[in-house]
């Protein structure tokens, strides 16, 4: 039964965190006018696996509150607060960058060759990936930054059924 309810609330959060982003990018001057503008940097940087987790983990542990209009400054600098910011963070990018522009520094990749520090995309929703739950890798443990306004970072197992909205990308600097 908590299985069940787990799932079911995680699919929710996550649909209802795919139709915000969703609406958002259906008009570019909204998006431009909704997101808000962090740090900048001047490369994207090269990084490793471990790198990625350890730089999220700071999210977690400082229970950083979802907005696509603020901004958390730390040591791993100033990213937005919402999904593809909270990747942007991860991977160490020049600023935060949309879900849609994360593929100007990824690659897809097949499914099985998913490793911690590589994420799952959709149109409106990005998550990182953590670990598989289950041996037969239907169920990802990911790092996702989710709506509404003022939830915090979750580490969380999605179903399969979640999963397979979602395609696997690697970031292009990542080593290991």
């Amino acid at each position: 039964m908590t299985t069940r309810t787990t799932t079911t609330t995680t699919t929710a959060t996550t649909t209802a965190a795919v139709l915000a982003c969703a609406a958002l990018l259906t008009a570019p001057t909204a998006l431009a006018d909704a997101l808000q503008a962090c740090g900048t940097y001047a490369e994207d940087r090269s990084t490793s696996r471990d790198e990625t987790l350890s730089r999220t983990q700071t999210w977690l542990d400082s229970r950083v509150r979802y907005s696509q209009r603020t901004c958390h400054e730390n040591e791993h600098g100033s990213y937005r607060t919402d999904c593809s910011g909270y990747v942007s963070l991860a991977w160490g990018l020049d600023r935060s960058r949309p879900t849609s522009g994360l593929a100007e520094v990824s690659r897809e990749i097949p499914r099985e060759e998913l490793m911690p520090g590589d994420a799952l995309n959709s149109a409106g929703h990005v998550a990182l990936f953590v670990r598989w739950e289950d041996q037969a890798r239907t169920r990802p443990v990911v790092r996702e930054h989710t709506g509404p306004d003022g939830e915090p970072v979750v580490e969380r197992s999605w179903s399969p059924e979640t999963a397979a909205g979602y395609t696997p990308i690697r970031y292009d600097k990542i080593a290991g």
